[in-house]
């Protein structure tokens, strides 16, 4: 298993099997307990978890490839690089919020107040305009993302739903791989990343996209990424992610191809 195919912490994997299980088996029984107790996992032997979950070692070799992890030492090696709350903010936001928390919130909403004007500039509402009746036209949809975008994604995906337009949007690796492979022209992607980091992190995902001869929407801050070339449309999403305000703008640039289409499209609605 690769460093990509986490897409995020292992908690979210779990929390992600928790959140969207309709049977509640052994394998929904051990996430709930993990996540109970997560923050003593990395500590903690195959042993040791299979007696926590009141079940045996190989139910714990089971789960982890359930998870996609090869093994219980491959799910152990990425309990040790999880993300902790320092990945999104700064020392210095945080000392601020100890010590001075109006100055840091007051400096939190200047940023994003920023960040807004930015993503509902005349330029981008030019390229939503352009944008969103590729959206409709096209034969197949999928948004591609990670960590938070994923929930901005879903979000999307349920409002386009609304208004009669699939999307496909999946959590895991090897879904939205398969997903990107399976693209052809007449199709659509559209790919948010804030800091544009997605292709180098999903090279495979990212050249399946490209190759695939599909129009590609980039939603993101880093206009300069020379990745953006192969894209057929870029929408900016603010220009600050300072302390994590990024995901803000974010949701607000689907949000505005959301009001868009359903100006354009959904006239049953209304």
């Amino acid at each position: 298993m690769s460093d990509s195919k986490t897409m995020g912490s292992v908690a979210e994997k779990i929390m992600c099997l928790v959140g969207t299980s309709v049977i509640h088996d052994f394998n929904y029984e051990i996430a709930v307990s993990l996540l109970k107790n997560y923050g003593k996992l990395k500590n903690m032997s195959i042993g040791e978890i299979a007696d926590m979950c009141f079940v045996s070692k190989a139910s714990i070799s089971r789960f982890c490839r359930y998870l996609g992890f090869e093994d219980f030492k491959e799910f152990h090696k990425y309990l040790q690089n999880d993300y902790s709350m320092s990945s999104d903010y700064s020392r210095q936001f945080y000392h601020t919020l100890c010590f001075d928390q109006e100055t840091a919130l007051s400096a939190y909403r200047d940023e994003l107040i920023g960040n807004i004007y930015t993503t509902a500039s005349p330029e981008n509402l030019k390229t939503i305009s352009t944008v969103v009746p590729e959206l409709h036209n096209c034969k197949r949809l999928a948004f591609f993302s990670h960590h938070f975008l994923w929930d901005i994604g879903r979000h999307f995906q349920g409002k386009m739903m609304m208004m009669g337009r699939y999307m496909e949007h999946f959590f895991h690796y090897n879904d939205q791989h398969e997903s990107a492979v399976s693209l052809q022209p007449g199709d659509m992607a559209i790919v948010c990343s804030v800091g544009g980091s997605y292709p180098s992190l999903y090279p495979n995902i990212w050249k399946a996209i490209v190759d695939s001869g599909c129009k590609i929407l980039i939603i993101t801050q880093n206009m300069s990424s020379p990745y953006w070339n192969q894209a057929n449309f870029v929408l900016r999403c603010g220009t600050s992610n300072k302390d994590d305000v990024g995901k803000y703008s974010a949701l607000m640039a689907v949000d505005l191809i959301i009001m868009e289409y359903m100006r354009k499209f959904d006239k049953k609605s209304f």
